[in-house]
């Protein structure tokens, strides 16, 4: 299996999908990241990635997202400003992933969850309408919270409040 890891400083992720058996882990980060004596992590700007699209379409098994997308089109990290940006991404997945396998086209991705809403250029909160938009595309297979190893089903009131800066993990399953 190859996966793609999106916005990772520290390869804490990459180390658990090697551990999970991954064979090969890309990181996309626009901090340079140095990997000293490890080939089965290879570090891509995400201007190489978009400039090697061709090479890399359905090529991954996986993409894990942890606290990155949200940011995206907010021009935090020397973006563009783009109102759409983080659903823009999200269809540049769904490019990235594979097609069919029981195994493969999945997608891991965490971010703030609370009333649909925009925090300057710091990142999005994601709500019922925002989390649609992110899943078009996608089967939801589970939500985890915090450290809990069991899937939770979300509630209303949990995307009914802002500031609080709660992250849940989705799974989610190209279609």
């Amino acid at each position: 299996m190859t996966g793609l890891v999106i916005g990772s400083e520290t390869p804490w992720i990459e180390v658990q999908a090697l551990h999970s058996g991954a064979a090969m882990v890309y990181t996309v980060e626009y901090h340079k990241i140095d990997i000293v004596n490890f080939t089965r992590i290879k570090y891509i700007h995400p201007l190489e990635l978009a400039e090697q699209w061709k090479d890399n379409t359905e090529k991954f098994d996986f993409v894990f997202s942890f606290s990155s997308i949200e940011h995206s089109g907010l021009g935090r990290y020397g973006d563009n400003i783009d109102p759409i940006g983080d659903l823009r991404e999200v269809h540049k997945i769904l490019c990235l992933l594979k097609k069919g396998g029981r195994f493969h086209r999945l997608f891991f991705v965490a971010f703030p969850r609370g009333e649909d809403a925009i925090k300057y250029n710091y990142h999005r909160y994601y709500g019922r309408m925002r989390i649609a938009m992110v899943m078009a595309g996608f089967e939801w297979l589970a939500t985890y919270r915090e450290d809990k190893p069991y899937p939770i089903l979300p509630q209303r009131e949990d995307y009914e409040t802002v500031d609080l800066h709660r992250q849940d993990l989705y799974v989610l399953k190209k279609l």
